[in-house]
């Protein structure tokens, strides 16, 4: 029976994959489980508009992440005597500072730090928007005046 995969199955293939598998595996184990759809002409038809989808979706994204690798973001923090920093800039601070600005819109986006901003000056940080596309852009981290 062949079927459209809905997620990635090991040993099977990759979501929205079209496969051959057997009548019996299929009935019994796959489609009960909403693992995979039989293919109809509908659900081909409705694959192809989703595959269209993906497409532009991956050029807005490539997109996103060429218009945040062309800027750097700006935090003004408290510090102290020594220029010891109060306070840490975070992750989710970040990710709203992009929002803010306008840059992202998607809610799937991860800020990838390994700790919080603690120090002066400027921190390299990674932004995964989905589908494996990363931007990398600058945090600045300058002391309030």
């Amino acid at each position: 029976m062949k079927v459209i995969l809905l997620q990635d199955i090991r040993g099977i293939g990759k979501r929205h994959d079209v496969k051959e598998v057997s009548d019996g595996y299929a009935r019994n184990a796959l489609i009960p489980k909403h693992l995979v759809h039989p293919v109809t002409p509908e659900a081909l038809r409705a694959l192809s508009l989703l595959g269209e989808k993906e497409q532009q979706n991956l050029k807005r994204l490539e997109e996103v992440k060429r218009l945040i690798e062309s800027r750097s973001l700006t935090f003004v923090v408290r510090t102290g005597e020594h220029r010891e920093v109060f306070g840490s800039v975070t992750r989710d601070m970040i990710a709203q500072e992009l929002r803010h600005v306008g840059y992202v819109t998607t809610e799937r986006m991860v800020i990838v730090m390994k700790q919080p901003l603690k120090e002066l000056g400027a921190h390299e940080v990674e932004a995964d928007l989905s589908h494996g596309i990363r931007a990398k852009f600058t945090v600045i981290l300058q002391p309030q005046p």
